[in-house]
């Protein structure tokens, strides 16, 4: 006879898990799911002298859409709208042979979160942050 109640308890407490296991992870989706579908504002400056490339992250409508440009007019801005936790905005910048100095910034909704400095012959500079729905708690 105890071993049928310790199944029975057993099997409730089980059945109890899953309820509870099974509620956490819908609320957790759909929290997740609406962080993931938050747009938020980037705009990327580079200024100084002598920069010969420029990458970015541009924002494609899934996955990640980089894009480089080459003898930038210096200073450089480029604004654009970026989804999804998961999304690092990202600029770098490469000098070229003569030196120089330049900076790489990124601003997320209007406040600088990333700042970089180039110097040098073949210097580089690179600004990577986290999308504002990855730091929220």
């Amino acid at each position: 006879m105890k071993r049928k109640n310790g199944i029975a308890l057993l099997a409730l407490a089980a059945g109890t898990a899953h309820v509870w296991l099974t509620g956490c992870a819908g609320d957790n989706t759909s929290a997740f799911e609406e962080l993931d579908a938050s747009t938020f504002e980037v705009v990327y400056e580079v200024t100084g002298s002598d920069v010969r490339t420029v990458t970015y992250e541009g924002g494609a409508k899934r996955g990640t859409s980089s894009a480089s440009i080459d003898d930038p007019e210096v200073p450089w801005k480029k604004e654009v709208a970026l989804t999804g936790i998961a999304t690092s905005p990202n600029v770098s910048l490469m000098l070229g042979e003569k030196g120089g100095q330049a900076d790489c910034v990124i601003y997320i909704n209007g406040k600088e979160v990333k700042r970089a400095t180039a110097r040098g012959a073949f210097g580089t500079a690179s600004c990577v942050a986290a999308s504002p729905g990855a730091t929220r708690s």
